[in-house]
């Protein structure tokens, strides 16, 4: 009887506690990579402060990802395990606030560089801790380890493509609508890292160790096991391809359908990266129904059709056209990362599937900052129309190449 008690009255404890610390992780990814894409919306305007080439608005989105970023998931990837996931996840806010404050005190480019630079070590510090916070906590709301693990997966991809997909919107609604249109925006995120912070305390600390395993804390390099290496490399080209896609249309797509639409209303333009990320989000959602291989293919498919109909939408002008394509583009987005994940969770080795997760989460930060790199420097002699067109067709013909290295593995 007194055992019975005291499960009724620990029970209650341990699962309030964590639904604090999932909901805390959650809303920190939602927060971030809201916050990630939000500039977006504002580009157009900042151009218009500032005076900055197509160049600077490509290197403003792609320097985070590929100076802090991509570094960073070698270097903080394992370090919530030594420090405590909340240290990291409250260091990751806090940096991406002072992100935010220089992006709104900003009197030169020189101060949106240091923004952008401040928000992508946030994300770098806290991204690994606070999926982890979602895996560790997950156990808590489920008591089949199966389904908290899944549910813990579906979490993070909502809270991160979701962030991704609310923050162009939410920007250029405000940007649009608002008094103030490049302060107001940032400062309403502000007050959402500041709400995010406050839920983040809920957060596990440091847990005690032993002895021994103290001080092992190293920088996690990416490895793939020796029997996956072939099966990898066409998962990687893929990822690269389709990761590329959002990649580029974050860092130009609002200049972009402002000058396909012949618009300046920032919401609008906005609004079509808000359309491909929201896609993305549904088509991970609804992929778990089909093969790994079969997801693969389509979203390959489809990811090539809306590249193809976004240049017909550069010649013609057409509102329905460019609409489609930002659906097609975002679910071939989303087809592809999902099955992609759902093969590389089945086929890596247990004990080796956080190394090989890892190296999937590089690839992808790799195609969303290296590809818009070059298509700015290809902007200084072409236009940023040009060059976006450009690698709307490499990366379309590489999806329809790839294809039928995708189809052989399956046989």
């Amino acid at each position: 009887m007194t055992t019975a008690a005291a499960v009724g009255v620990t029970e209650p404890r341990v699962n309030s506690s964590a639904r604090r610390a999932f909901t805390g992780a959650a809303a920190a990814l939602f927060v971030l990579f809201m916050g990630n894409n939000l500039p977006s919306a504002l580009y157009g305007l900042l151009r218009e402060r500032f005076g900055f080439s197509p160049l600077t608005q490509t290197l403003l989105y792609a320097v985070p990802v590929v100076a802090v970023i991509l570094p960073g998931l070698l270097v903080f990837g394992t370090l919530s395990d030594i420090a405590g996931r909340r240290s990291l996840v409250l260091a990751g806010l806090a940096a991406f606030a002072a992100g935010d404050l220089a992006f709104m005190l900003a009197g030169d480019t020189s101060w949106l560089f240091a923004g952008r630079l401040a928000q992508g070590l946030g994300i770098a510090l806290a991204t690994a801790a606070s999926t982890a916070t979602l895996s560790d906590s997950a156990g808590g709301l489920r008591r089949d380890p199966v389904a908290a693990q899944r549910t813990a997966a579906l979490a993070g991809t909502i809270a991160i493509t979701g962030g991704l997909a609310v923050g162009p919107l939410a920007g250029g609604l405000l940007a649009q609508y608002a008094p103030s249109p490049r302060i107001t925006p940032l400062a309403v995120h502000l007050g959402l890292v500041a709400a995010a912070l406050a839920l983040a305390w809920s957060i596990p600390g440091r847990r005690p160790r032993p002895a021994e395993a103290a001080g092992r804390w190293r920088p996690a390099m990416p490895r793939i096991p020796d029997a996956m290496r072939p099966r990898f490399r066409v998962i990687a080209i893929a990822e690269l391809l389709c990761w590329a896609v959002l990649g580029v249309f974050s860092a130009v797509i609002a200049s972009l359908l402002g000058s396909i639409l012949h618009t300046s209303n920032l919401a609008l333009t906005a609004g079509g990266l808000f359309v491909a990320i929201a896609a993305s989000t549904l088509a991970q959602v609804g992929a778990p129904r089909l093969a790994p291989l079969t997801a693969q293919v389509t979203g390959l498919s489809v990811l090539a059709c809306g590249l193809v109909l976004l240049l017909a939408a550069e010649g013609t002008a057409n509102v329905v056209l460019v609409v489609a394509a930002m659906v097609c583009s975002g679910t071939g987005h989303g087809l592809v990362f999902a099955g992609n994940l759902a093969e590389v969770t089945v086929a890596a080795p247990a004990a080796e599937r956080g190394a090989v997760l890892g190296a999937i989460y590089f690839v992808n930060y790799a195609g969303l900052g290296v590809p818009v790199i070059g298509v700015g420097v290809l902007s200084l002699w072409t236009g940023l129309e040009t060059a976006t067109t450009v690698a709307a067709i490499v990366i379309a013909a590489g999806c329809a190449l790839l294809i039928p290295f995708v189809i052989r593995r399956r046989g």
